[in-house]
């Protein structure tokens, strides 16, 4: 018997380990114009006797999808169990559409064009994805579904169309990698349909929720100012029924689903890996933009822990990886390429961060002096076009350090009104820090004339000049800056001197992205 014609481009064979043999497991990789006598082994050639290898038993199911079974002699060759898995994936992608001609699916991560929102698709085998912003995935196994970051609320009947428009399996479990409202909000359409899914997270997930009802104002005012538009925040959340603080191993059918604690963009943040398939779901550990450990808005990151958790996730050995947001990537080289570098680049701020502490050095010296790698920040799943490096920086002054800048004068200041109003009468008046700060901003130097912006409108709240200063300053930030945080405080100081010039508040236009 041929065994092309059974499989048309591979069969694997994997030896599953006899309780009475001492030998490892062994794969074999069988080309569909051999006989199965004729069948080499892989990575190191042994002697094979076709005599001694027992009958051809058939074809069975397995998690990793069909696998060719046999016996073979005990004098076989030693491979890893993972590099089976390697094989059975690089089989499937290499006849598999969707790793070819998915938009956002990537091979070569380093030329690839990040995008935040794709059609609903089936982007691995056995995985779908709804890419609206935030990532995501269902997982078939044969237990049922395994739902990683159920999403935002607003798109949890979105979500649960794609999904059952995909498969009619009940949901057995759903986790959140994080409880950010774009991963942890989506579940209410399958609770409403009838599903009653374990749901897993961190343990300071359920402490996250807690403080986002506490502070429920303040969320919704700075995600609409992050977002330069009318956000929703929700006030109820579905909380996990099974929560753990380092690790956790569930069984699902023939996979084992791990699930593994890793602070970084939050401390209720965890990563799933599934080894039977070289699978690593990675939350928002990976954004396709540089790592958000640094919001000026919102509590502590963790960038030290991050990198941790990228370096280890880099000696998984993943064949495929699904991030919080942005490209699906393939291959092991290709995913452990993004992982290191992603790390690198944390590495490089961190390491500079503590070296000038260490010095003694003033916290505002430190944020000027501090540079991420321009080489790294260049690559498409590290551009800086969401955090920023000097809010990362900030992050870890504040993390190490504490709040105070350094300027004794801003321990207990005065209030920046009062500073405002001695500086316009040590400028002569707000009409010659108006005058001054346009010959600024004719130059493009932008952070010099926001300064005198701000004193000018903190001075005198009332003059119109003042106001309009402030209003066009910051107009001009916003449309040279390329960082979304950063555009988010512009647009809200726009916004402000237009509304104390009675002029209508501007919104951000189209999808958010990343």
């Amino acid at each position: 018997m041929q065994i092309a014609d059974v499989f048309v481009d591979y069969a694997i064979a994997i030896e599953k380990k006899p309780r009475s043999c001492h030998h490892q497991p062994a794969v074999l990789l069988l080309r569909p114009d051999l006989e199965w006598s004729d069948a080499t082994f892989l990575q190191k050639r042994v002697p094979v006797d076709p005599e001694r290898t027992q009958a051809f038993i058939g074809w069975v199911p397995d998690e990793l999808g069909f696998i060719f079974a046999a016996r073979f002699a005990p004098v076989i060759l030693e491979v890893a169990f993972q590099h089976a898995v390697s094989v059975v994936s690089d089989a499937r992608q290499a006849r598999s559409p969707m790793a070819q001609t998915s938009q956002i699916v990537t091979r070569d991560p380093r030329s690839a064009t990040a995008i935040f929102s794709a059609p609903s698709e089936e982007v691995a085998p056995g995985v779908v994805v709804h890419a609206q912003f935030s990532n995501t995935y269902a997982l078939e196994t044969s237990v049922g579904l395994l739902l990683i970051d159920p999403g935002l609320y607003r798109l949890s009947a979105s979500v649960h169309r794609t999904v059952r428009g995909w498969r009619d399996a009940p949901l057995h479990t759903a986790v959140y990698t994080h409880g950010h409202i774009d991963h942890a909000c989506g579940l209410r359409a399958f609770l409403e349909a009838g599903d009653h899914p374990h749901i897993i997270a961190q343990e300071n997930c359920t402490k996250r929720f807690q403080r986002y009802q506490l502070t429920h104002g303040l969320n919704a005012s700075i995600n609409q100012r992050q977002f330069g538009r009318e956000v929703f925040f929700p006030r109820e959340f579905d909380w996990p029924t099974l929560t753990f603080r380092d690790s956790l191993t569930q069984r699902m059918g023939q996979l084992d689903v791990h699930y593994t604690a890793a602070k970084g963009e939050t401390d209720d943040h965890c990563y799933v890996w599934i080894p039977e398939r070289g699978y690593l779901f990675t939350g928002d550990l990976i954004i396709w933009r540089a790592p958000n450990c640094g919001n000026p808005q919102k509590v502590q990151r963790y960038p030290l822990e991050w990198a941790d958790a990228l370096e280890k996730t880099a000696g998984l050995g993943a064949e495929w990886m699904f991030p919080g947001h942005g490209l699906v990537v393939v291959g092991r080289d290709a995913v452990r390429l993004v992982l290191t570098d992603t790390a690198a680049y944390l590495r490089c701020i961190i390491d500079q961060v503590l070296a000038r502490l260490n010095e003694g050095e003033m916290p505002e010296d430190i944020v000027q002096a501090v540079r991420s790698d321009a080489a790294l920040a260049s690559l498409p799943y590290l551009r800086e076009m969401y955090d920023h490096p000097q809010f990362i920086v900030r992050n870890l002054l504040r993390l190490w350090g504490g709040w105070w800048n350094g300027n004794a004068a801003d321990l207990l200041p005065a209030t920046f009104a009062a500073q405002s109003k001695e500086i316009a009468d040590l400028a002569g008046g707000t009409a010659a820090i108006v005058a001054r700060a346009r010959a600024l901003l004719a130059q493009r130097k932008f952070e010099l004339a926001s300064h005198l912006a701000e004193w000018a409108a903190r001075a005198a709240p009332d003059d119109r000049e003042a106001q309009m200063l402030k209003r066009d300053v910051y107009e001009q930030r916003l449309a040279a800056e390329p960082n979304l945080m950063a555009q988010g405080v512009f647009r809200g100081a726009m916004n402000d001197a237009k509304e104390a010039l009675g002029e209508e508040r501007v919104t951000r236009a189209g999808q958010v992205a990343l």
